[in-house]
């Protein structure tokens, strides 16, 4: 999978090492890294969620609103039976959907659990087998209130954010980098370790 960024002015594809857009010249140094399938992913996740959070209501003639399945108003007691749901108009709700894509480009995972241990013997064993730094149960994953954290369990070669070893369970944001095994210095990045971009998408 090719990396890039997207211009935000012209939405050009460009090159993940360059400061402004081939095209416009408009300023890409804040601009996420990100690839085809990853895109795809979470276009995909968030389109099914918006339709997911759809709230249907039953409005009382006081004004009170109540479930869809409710048969008396549950503020003033009155029988609502004979009134035709309605969708919620103001009912709104953040939900994120958080995709790991590999800095090589060669696996993209999306978080679909509320809890999961990833590591060389768990989920994303396919892609992190060949990793030698990455331990059997190397960290937990944990989707919380639509906010994504992780957790340490590596003893030998740790979990690093931004390249920096995590002590704690660890607020995740969209653009970090999360490191398996191994740090980047100075560019350079140890290839028995495993490196990934997170992504998140977000519907209201």
């Amino acid at each position: 999978m090719e990396k890039y960024k997207v211009c935000p002015s012209c939405k050009t594809q460009n090159e993940p090492t360059l400061l402004e857009c081939i095209n416009c010249e408009t300023d890409i140094t804040r601009v996420k890294i990100t690839d085809e399938k990853t895109e795809r992913m979470l276009a995909e996740d968030v389109a099914g969620q918006q339709a997911a959070i759809v709230k249907w209501i039953r409005v009382c003639e006081c004004g009170a609103k109540n479930p869809a399945n409710a048969r008396k108003c549950q503020s003033c007691n009155e029988d609502i039976s004979d009134i035709t749901p309605a969708l919620d108009q103001e009912e709104e709700q953040t939900v994120s959907t958080y995709v790991l894509s590999s800095i090589d480009g060669q696996y993209v995972y999306k978080m679909t659990a509320d809890e999961v241990i990833i590591g060389r013997e768990n989920i994303m064993s396919d892609y992190l087998s060949a990793k030698s730094y990455v331990s059997r149960a190397h960290a937990k994953l944990v989707l919380k209130e639509s906010e994504l954290y992780i957790e340490n369990m590596s003893n030998t070669n740790f979990t690093y954010v931004n390249n920096k070893k995590i002590l704690e369970k660890t607020l995740l944001q969209d653009g970090d980098e999360l490191g398996l095994g191994g740090t980047n210095v100075n560019g350079r990045r140890q290839e028995q370790a495993a490196y990934f971009l997170v992504r998140a998408g977000q519907c209201m």
